[in-house]
């Protein structure tokens, strides 16, 4: 089994997240703020931008570091 990269990692933390904090990713974008599509891509393809991956961080309140576990 090959290893997740760490995009993908964010990736599937931040689908985490949003399943246990909003009924659906477009209500998310909406309370974020951010294009329901660049949501999705976050989520679908990783997120390869460590201060988005910062500012996801401080908004849910949780660790930089989470988002790789």
């Amino acid at each position: 089994m090959t290893e997740l990269s760490p995009q993908m990692k964010a990736g599937r933390k931040l689908r985490q997240l949003i399943a246990e904090n909003f009924s659906s990713q477009e209500k998310f974008s909406d309370a974020y703020g951010a294009d329901p599509r660049t949501i999705g891509r976050y989520v679908n393809q990783g997120i390869n931008k460590v201060d988005a991956i910062q500012e996801l961080a401080d908004w849910f309140g949780i660790d930089f570091k989470e988002f790789f576990l």
